[in-house]
């Protein structure tokens, strides 16, 4: 500990101040902790990725680790398991650290092989505690249809907009491995300031089509192409308030998707063209 920046005190730099009460979750706590493992991990070799700070690359010959930090939660990956040990000892002698095995979870991620996937028992569990026991959860949906020209008109609003928000709220993690429900959620999402009926419906809709397609998840599979592509589409003023049209677009690396988004434009397109060349222009920039 060190004395604040500004607060030094020339007779006693050395000193500290020594609290009555200890505090946890301090904002400059998080700062602190990613400095110290930053440092460390770049003192032995490790780089920082450019795109993610949570992420660090370490290679050494034809072998390479990847580590990932979630506060304090580590995930190690590599291309030689008697390194990693040699990693995973070096990482204890600086940090106390408890070794796990395998992953199994990973914040709200379940692992498998071949497959990463949603932690659907935990999302689950949470919708149906949220939802109350209601018999709409057992009806199955073989097709997502949304309407996008949901009504902004307070025809009949929601009784519970509560209930509505942690509901929407938790599909959207559900996003970081479904991109097939991507639209349709940010499409309540645009309602979570004042849900009608028919909002409601629309989730309840969402909720039924997850119900049978528990199964389905992201993908993430071996190939020999590191090749990029990028599929782009986008509807024109399909919003009835602002006349905005709705843009997306999927990025591919080899067979695995690795990005995608679905949501507004800025801006109102004054045609079909201009729609689509927004959404290429997003989708260009993505892959980028």
């Amino acid at each position: 500990m060190k004395q604040p920046p500004g607060f030094v005190d020339s007779a006693l730099p050395s000193h500290v101040c020594r609290l009555h009460k200890s505090l946890y979750g301090l904002k400059q706590a998080s700062r602190a902790w990613y400095t110290r493992l930053n440092d460390f991990l770049l003192s032995i070799g490790f780089r920082a990725s450019k795109v993610d700070t949570s992420l660090f690359i370490f290679s050494i010959g034809a072998d390479i680790f990847y580590l990932l930090v979630y506060v304090d939660d580590i995930l190690l990956t590599d291309s030689n398991s008697l390194l990693l040990q040699c990693l995973i000892q070096l990482l204890s002698s600086e940090f106390k650290l408890r070794d796990l095995g395998y992953v199994h979870y990973f914040w709200v991620l379940r692992f498998g092989l071949l497959v990463w996937v949603l932690c659907s028992t935990t999302i689950n569990i949470h919708l149906i505690s949220l939802l109350g026991p209601v018999s709409y959860l057992a009806n199955i949906l073989i097709l997502l249809s949304l309407h996008p020209k949901l009504p902004l008109c307070p025809i009949h609003y929601f009784s519970d907009a509560t209930r509505f928000c942690q509901i929407v709220g938790a599909l959207q993690y559900l996003t970081f491995t479904r991109p097939d429900i991507f639209f349709a959620v940010n499409r309540v999402c645009q309602f979570m300031h004042a849900p009608t009926n028919s909002h409601w419906a629309a989730v309840k809709r969402i909720l039924r089509y997850l119900r049978g397609m528990t199964s389905h998840g992201l993908h993430i599979t071996r190939s020999s192409s590191f090749a990029l592509h990028g599929f782009t589409d986008a509807d024109w003023a399909g919003s009835v308030e602002d006349r905005k049209s709705t843009g997306g677009y999927l990025v591919f690396f080899g067979q695995t998707p690795i990005s995608w988004k679905s949501g507004k434009q800025r801006t109102v397109a004054r045609s079909s063209t201009e729609a689509e060349y927004k959404a290429l222009a997003d989708g260009t920039t993505e892959i980028i």
